[in-house]
C-alpha cells in the first residue's frame, strides 16, 4: 500500500514537472518568437532605412552628375557658338580688306589723298623735326607725290593751332622715305601677313614708331565695332533693356 501511494505521488510529481516544463518551453518559445519578430521588424526597418538613404544618396549623386553634364554641354555649345560668331566676324574683317584693296586700285587719287592725310596726322602725333617713312615699294611714287603737301599742311596747322608756336614763321619738318626697307605688298591669299597700304613713321633712330598702315586702322575700327557687329549679326545677343 505504501509503495503504491509513493508511486502515485512520484507519478504526479513527474507529470507536474512535465507539465510545468512544457509550459516553460512554450513560454520560452513564445518569448523567443516574440523576440525574433521584434528583431526581424527592427532589422527590416533598419534595412529599409538604409536602402532609402542609399537611394536618396544615389539620386542626389545622379542629379549632381546630371547637372554637371548639362552644364558642360551648355558650356560646349556656348563655346562652339562663340567660335562660330568670332569666325564670322573675323571673315568680315578679311572681306573689308579685300574691298578696300579694290577701292585703292580703282581710285588711286583718293588713295593718294588718304596717304597725305595720314602723313599729316602722323606728323602731328610725333611732332618730330625729322621722320623716316617706311612704305610698300609700290607706294613710293604715291608718297613722294604727296610729301611736300603733307609737310606744308602740317606746318600750317601747327603754326596756327599751337599757342606755343605763335609768332613763328616756320618749324623744322622733314620726311624721308626709307628706300632700303619696305613693308610687304598686299597679298589677297595671305591678308594677315601682308600690307594693304599706308606706312609706318619712325623717329629718334627708330626708337619712336607710329603705324599708319591701313591694316592697323581696320584692326582698330574692327575691335571697336565688334560688340555692335555681333549684335547686328545675332540679335539674340542683345541685352534686354532695364526698366526703371
Amino acid at each position: 500500500m505504501i509503495n503504491s501511494q509513493a508511486a502515485g505521488i512520484l507519478t504526479s510529481m513527474i507529470n507536474f514537472i512535465k507539465a510545468h516544463g512544457q509550459e516553460r518551453v512554450q513560454e520560452i518559445n513564445r518569448q523567443a518568437q516574440a523576440d525574433f519578430t521584434v528583431g526581424m521588424e527592427k532589422t527590416i526597418e533598419a534595412e529599409k532605412k538604409r536602402l532609402l538613404e542609399k537611394q536618396e544618396k544615389d539620386l542626389n549623386i545622379a542629379e549632381i552628375n546630371l547637372k554637371i553634364e548639362r552644364s558642360a554641354e551648355q558650356n560646349r555649345q556656348r563655346i562652339e557658338k562663340m567660335q562660330s560668331i568670332n569666325e564670322l566676324v573675323e571673315s568680315l574683317q578679311v572681306q573689308a580688306k579685300h574691298q578696300l584693296a579694290k577701292q585703292i586700285e580703282d581710285h588711286p587719287d583718293e588713295y593718294a589723298l588718304l596717304l597725305k592725310n595720314l602723313l599729316v596726322q602722323g606728323m602731328i602725333k610725333l611732332i618730330e623735326a625729322s621722320i623716316v617713312v617706311r612704305v610698300r615699294e609700290s607706294d613710293v611714287d604715291v608718297i613722294e607725290g604727296v610729301l611736300e603737301d603733307a609737310i606744308a599742311e602740317y606746318k600750317q596747322l601747327m603754326l596756327t593751332q599751337v599757342k606755343a608756336l605763335e609768332g613763328k614763321d616756320d618749324i623744322p619738318a622733314k620726311l624721308t622715305i626709307d628706300k632700303n626697307n619696305f613693308l610687304p605688298e598686299w597679298n589677297p591669299e595671305d591678308p594677315d601677313h601682308s600690307c594693304l597700304g599706308g606706312f609706318v613713321l619712325l623717329a629718334k633712330k627708330n626708337r619712336i614708331v607710329c603705324s599708319q598702315t591701313l591694316d592697323d586702322r581696320i584692326a582698330m575700327v574692327y575691335q571697336q565695332a565688334i560688340p555692335q557687329i555681333r549684335v547686328s549679326l545675332f540679335p539674340s545677343l542683345r541685352k534686354p533693356e532695364r526698366k526703371i
